[in-house]
């Protein structure tokens, strides 16, 4: 494998590898890196890290990252390690031999290293070292590029060798090609960002191409169902791993293309260069990547970081399988994106030229009634322009969307386009059973630890809505395809009474599709080839004993299930061990007996003293914990043997080779193995969460109930989100509608992710009712047709209660005309006397909602006059005019109180078509049960854009307005501009280390207005302010990253008023880019700060800023140079320490992002610093006087152990601050 391959090379490369100037060479603290130091004579060392990125290449193609982190390094080493190529496909004891001997060149003949090894290039490596079926021509040309000690160049940290004149060509050509593409993208309306090393025929760099949620056109509910936020970027990482091709290249076959593809979400379109390198690291964990939901990614992106995306294993392997040999096809063949798809899928393996007559449909065009709802951004096709202007990664992104915003149209498996006529709110896979299996077994599924931790009830609706219709054989759709093992039908049912059938207390045997749960089915039975075997059981052992000679038919992992004499319950064990002929078993699952309605009523059998008599209490648990089941009811009075013989099954029948009557049995048997939602999300927390998986709970849960829980919920394709909660019944939700006290509400949505704004053209296009457009009424069906009905949407295909009244969806303004129909075909729920009551028939066991009936609430377009009928039901046959909103389910708990007072604000309806709830009050509906676009405010609100302000008059528009995107960094700017490549720049001096570049002159804005301020720009009386020379640890890296950070927080200031700043950066006092001296002004003039500010004269606090080795990984050190403030215990505030330090978590390691920019800092400085929470700042009594550093940084510290928060590294040792 590839990192065995690699460690293996690097531990013989410690051993082999010798050279007297590099020590201490190992392994590194993170997978692929390497670690040594390299010694100059004069004592000075060197420490050097090699990282390999991807170590998936390794061997092969992998390339290096070559770079230090020390202090104090000479110009030369940090040249050479910047002009080093990446080593491509070299061995590790071969990449450590072209390092050193580039850097023996790089010092040779220098006062540290006067020992002149030899002349020639310092980048020309070995010949032996060279790869043997290399072609290239050399870099340089090795008569005008060379250079020796006595060469007067030698000295220049900056200097680069000479090209030829047709390797100048070609690099402008080819940067010229990068530019060209990367713009194409840019004017299309996408974000552009450029990384690491592509220009000047750079072998390795990243693109990242992206785009605003918001702008996809993705509606509210799609937008929830998939975890996405509309502020968040959707980015597309391209990683170039041998030089950057364009399109026509990389479709080429003589070509192998070198590129690799990521997707995933950020809160900023920029990323650093770290975060997109570790998006291509491969995971060692693969059952990790492949996880479709990531729970951790909303709040990796909202942080600045990269966060996974809910299909973003599918659509990584979709880019980086597909998308290459489709625009083949695409080019050569003239075929749409669907037609491309659909021949790839029809053709795979083959080649363009063996195809001898090809079908007109792939020519077709896309027939999708979605496109037109969706924006052009979305829509648009790069591939039928212009062909000498195809970008590759406008076409990669365009392709990526194209599959993000429609991915409920394509199996996530095999990426099949589904039926036309098929919608869905959330992606899954085709009917093929491959597909199936590889979604759920190989972990491609959602992530059902997190649904169950974060909306039990919903989990637990979900699998009640299954269990009846299996119980009622109304499952159409059937888990098969995922390798199911379970017991053999025919033999769990032995011996079970009529109140304890499996698949509810009143069956005895499986039932016919459609008929009523106490009629037997009258459909042949199929021969099982399981069979039962006997042995003997050990109570006090949990063990199974074999007589000699007995063949072993069980093994470790297997799960078998039994009877005990004079027991009704039915118990199933996993199989812990084997020693033939004896088997130890784990605790046995035992089927809940439940009668009672309570809601703390426990889901599996009590256990009583007198039932353990006789047996070993160490052994079997008596007490129930999310990690353990109850022993079984061991019954002495009727029995004295402690070990009687019993009939067991294994679990070893395929679920595929059932009939579908007694799949929907196993169906039903599994579920009733499961724990309960409650225990299931106890066992969760308890391990950790909801990185925990139940696979753990090995002992307690079955394989084969695993599989049908995951089926249950991934095959979800409704967004349905918990608005009531149990455990919170007394909480008032805005979410919650009125007038049906005693019902449990979800939102409930379906449809495909353009369904809203279909509804929404509906509603335009029809009603002419601007004041109420819609109306809302009740859909009632029997409870086994729900599991359905979220699967496929609402639909009049098949009609169970006929239609009188003509074809469509029945709805009604009476909320008891749909609870009767949600009842038809039902026996009534048996009444125990008192409060309790038995369970209904097709009752999951388990569950703590104990769902008898559900309703849904639909928002349906206000055209009563175009309805197939209005009376006595409505009728509805377009599906576009119908938006499901809420679904209110009967639970039968005892003592179950919900809220049920009206919201705060309330959706007006239509006086004559408001919907009534069961005890005949008026529906009242909140304002956030329809669409954020569709919500009004009460009233219009101005606010501020830039330099104009806009009203807006709802929600919708004032989130769009909130959503301005943050401006394009410069040196990403710098990627679209014209070559200067043939412009040499003059070589920066050491002196000039640290200083970076003049600083540009911006246009500057007019003079502050003194009626709004009475600050005075360049007024600073600077002559006791410490200005420091450059640190000893700038490199030219971070100078270039810092230069251009104050190049853009310079051009703000000189294009914003100074009053709407309120801060202000002299340039005449940057004397390096180290240290930024800040002045914030202009404070509200009611704080007390601005008072004391006034009374003093003061016109601004002076700061400074100081920045570390490590920035931008490591935040700023920021404190106040003058006036000094009021200690916090002297009764201060505004988040100044006594030393004048700012004691901030955005300024310390556990609140700094690396995507921060100094002018998001110096707001947050300023809103912190006018905080009057929990006391306002003031200025300290007496005369004006100045912080000292050190006294600064000894507070920050000091604040930051007091609040437990992690405090830079560059505090201590980082930051120069000596003066």
């Amino acid at each position: 494998m590839p990192r065995k391959a690699f460690v293996a090379d690097l531990q013989e490369a410690t051993k082999t590898f010798e050279r007297m100037n590099v020590s201490r060479l190992k392994a590194g603290e993170e997978d692929g890196m390497i670690n040594f130091l390299y010694h100059i004579s004069d004592g000075d060392t060197t420490e050097i890290t090699v990282m390999v990125p991807d170590l998936g290449e390794y061997p092969e193609s992998h390339m290096y990252m070559i770079y230090t982190n020390s202090e104090s390094v000479l110009p030369s080493i940090h040249s050479a390690l910047e002009d080093m190529s990446n080593c491509p496909g070299m061995k590790v004891s071969d990449m450590m031999a072209k390092v050193v001997k580039t850097l023996d060149k790089a010092t040779a003949g220098s006062r540290h290293n006067p020992v002149d090894i030899d002349d020639g290039d310092p980048m020309q490596i070995d010949s032996d070292l060279e790869p043997e079926d290399s072609d290239e021509p050399n870099d340089y040309d090795s008569d005008a590029g060379a250079w020796s000690p006595k060469s007067p160049e030698h000295h220049s940290s900056n200097s680069a060798p000479q090209l030829r004149q047709g390797d100048r060509t070609d690099v402008l050509a080819s940067n010229a090609r990068i530019r060209k593409d990367l713009r194409i993208a840019k004017e299309a309306g996408f974000r552009v960002c450029y990384l690491g090393n592509l220009l000047n025929k750079g072998q390795d760099g990243i693109v990242t191409i992206s785009c605003r949620v918001a702008k996809l056109g993705i509606s509210d509910e799609a937008l929830q169902a998939w975890h996405l936020e509309p502020n968040q970027y959707f980015i597309l990482l391209i990683r170039y791993t041998a030089g950057y091709k364009d399109l026509d290249r990389l479709i080429s076959r003589s070509v192998s293309h070198g590129v690799q593809m990521r997707v995933a979400l950020s809160s900023r379109y920029k990323i650093a260069i770290d975060e997109a390198i570790a998006a291509f690291t491969i995971l060692e964990d693969k059952s990790k990547s492949r996880k479709l939901i990531i729970t951790q990614a909303s709040s990796a992106s909202k942080k600045g970081g990269l966060g996974r995306l809910f299909i973003g294993k599918p659509l990584d392997d979709l880019l980086n399988d597909r998308l290459i040999p489709l625009l083949t096809y695409r080019n050569a063949m003239g075929f749409h994106w669907g037609g491309a798809e659909e021949f790839f899928n029809d053709h795979q393996g083959r080649n363009l030229d063996e195809q001898n007559a090809i079908d007109p449909k792939y020519w077709a065009e896309d027939p999708s009634k979605h496109l037109e709802t969706l924006p052009k951004l979305v829509t648009q096709d790069h591939m039928t322009g212009n062909p000498k202007e195809r970008s590759f990664p406008l076409t990669a992104m365009q392709f990526a969307l194209r599959h993000l915003v429609r991915c409920t149209e394509f199996c996530l498996v095999c990426n099949s386009k589904f039926e036309a006529d098929f919608e869905a709110l959330k992606p899954y896979v085709c009917s093929k059973p491959l597909c199936l299996y590889q979604y759920m077994s190989l972990g491609f599924g959602p992530s059902i630890e997190h649904e169950i931790i974060t909306q039990p009830h919903v989990v637990d609706l979900l699998v009640s809505f299954c269990y009846t219709s299996a119980t009622y054989r109304k499952l159409r759709y059937l888990p098969t395809g995922m390798a199911l093992m379970v017991p053999a039908p025919s033999l769990v049912t032995e011996r079970q009474n009529i109140f304890h059938g499996y698949g509810g207390r009143h069956a005895t045997n499986p039932m016919t599709d459609g008929v009523g749960p106490h009629q037997t089915s009258q459909k042949p039975k199929v021969v099982q080839k399981s069979v039962t075997h006997k042995a003997r059981f050990d109570r006090q052992k949990m063990e199974l004993l074999f007589p000699p000679g007995a063949a072993q038919v069980v093994y470790p992992g297997s799960w078998v299930s039994f009877l005990l004499p004079f027991c009704e319950e039915r118990y199933h064990c996993k199989v812990t061990e084997v020693l033939h002929p004896t088997v130890k078993l784990a605790a046995p699952v035992v089927r809940a007996t439940r009668k009672t309605g309570k809601a703390d009523q426990p889901a599996a059998v009590a256990v009583s003293q007198r039932h353990l008599s006789g047996t070993n209490k160490a052994n079997i648990p008596t007490t129930l914990t999310p990690a353990t089941t109850p022993p079984p009811i061991l019954v002495a009075e009727h029995s004295t043997s402690q070990q009687p013989e019993v009939q067991f099954i294994v679990y070893d029948q395929n679920f595929d080779d059932l009939d579908d009557h007694e799949k929907q049995h196993s169906v039903c048997m599994l579920l009733e193995t499961l724990p309960s939602v409650q225990q299931m999300s106890g066992y969760l927390r308890s391990k950790g969460g909801q990185d925990t998986s139940l696979r753990q709970w090995a002992e307690r849960i079955s394989p084969a109930a695993l599989g049908i829980l995951r089926w249950i919920i991934a095959s979800n394709r409704s967004c349905i989100i918990q608005v009531d909660s149990l455990e919170n019944s007394d909480r008032k939700s805005e979410e919650r509608v009125s007038g049906m006290p005693g019902w449990m509400q979800f939102r409930f949505a379906q449809g495909a992710p353009d369904k809203e704004q279909r509804f929404v053209t509906s509603i335009r296009d029809t009603t002419r009712i601007a004041r109420n457009p819609t109306i809302f009424a009740w859909h009632g069906s029997p409870l086994h047709n729900w599991h359905g009905i979220v699967r496929e949407g609402l639909h009049f295909e098949k009609a169970d209660h006929g239609r009188a009244f003509g074809d469509g969806v029945y709805h009604s303004l009476q909320a008891n005309t749909s609870v009767g129909y949600s009842n038809m075909g039902y026996l009534p729920r048996s009444y125990s006397g008192g409060d309790d009551f038995l369970s209904a028939p097709g009752e999951w066991p388990h569950s703590q909602l104990r769902i008898s009936q559900a309703i849904a609430l639909n928002e349906i377009v206000n055209a009563p006059s175009q309805f197939v009928s209005q009376s006595p039901h409505l009728v509805v046959a377009q599906l576009d005019w119908i938006q499901s909103r809420y679904l209110f389910v009967k639970c039968n708990i005892q003592g179950m109180q919900l809220q049920d007072s009206p919201p705060t604000q309330i959706y007006e309806q239509d006086p004559s078509f408001t919907p009534v709830g069961e005890k005949n009050s008026k529906i009242i509906m909140p304002v956030t049960a329809v669409s954020k676009s569709r919500r009004p405010v009460s009233q219009t609100i101005t606010v501020k854009s830039g330099n104009k302000k806009i009203k807006v008059a709802n929600a919708q528009e004032l989130e769009e307005i909130a959503m301005i995107s943050d401006e394009t960094d410069y040196e990403d700017l710098e990627i679209f501009f014209s070559d200067t490549e043939g412009k040499p720049e003059p070589p920066s001096s050491q002196s000039n280390k640290g200083k970076g570049k003049a600083l540009p002159k911006l246009p500057s804005s007019s003079k502050p207005d003194a009626s709004k301020t009475d600050f005075v720009p360049g007024s600073l009386n600077h002559n006791s302010l410490t200005l420091l020379e450059p640190p000893s640890y700038a490199t030219s890296m971070a100078t270039k990253a810092l230069q251009r950070e104050l190049t853009a927080t310079l051009k703000v200031q000189d294009t914003h008023p100074a009053h709407e700043l309120g801060w202000y950066i002299d340039r005449e006092l940057i004397h390096n880019v180290y240290q930024w001296i800040v002045e914030l002004h202009s404070f509200e003039s009611h704080l007390p700060l601005a008072e004391d500010m006034k009374f003093k004269g003061i016109k601004s606090v002076v700061m400074e800023i100081r920045f570390g080795k490590n920035y931008p990984m490591s935040p700023p050190f920021v404190r106040v140079i003058r006036p000094r403030f009021l200690s916090f215990m002297a009764g201060g505030g505004g988040h100044v320490t006594a030393g004048g330090a700012l004691c901030m978590e955005l300024l310390t390691n556990s609140g700094w992002s690396a995507v921060s920019n100094i002018e998001s800092v110096l707001l947050q400085v300023r809103l912190a610093m006018s905080s009057t929470d929990p006391k306002p700042a003031r200025l300290e009594a007496g005369n004006i006087r100045d912080y000292q550093v050190g006294e600064a940084m000894e507070a920050f510290i000091r604040a930051c152990q007091t609040h437990g928060v992690s405090t830079s590294s560059q505090t201590q040792t980082g930051i120069q601050i000596n003066s």
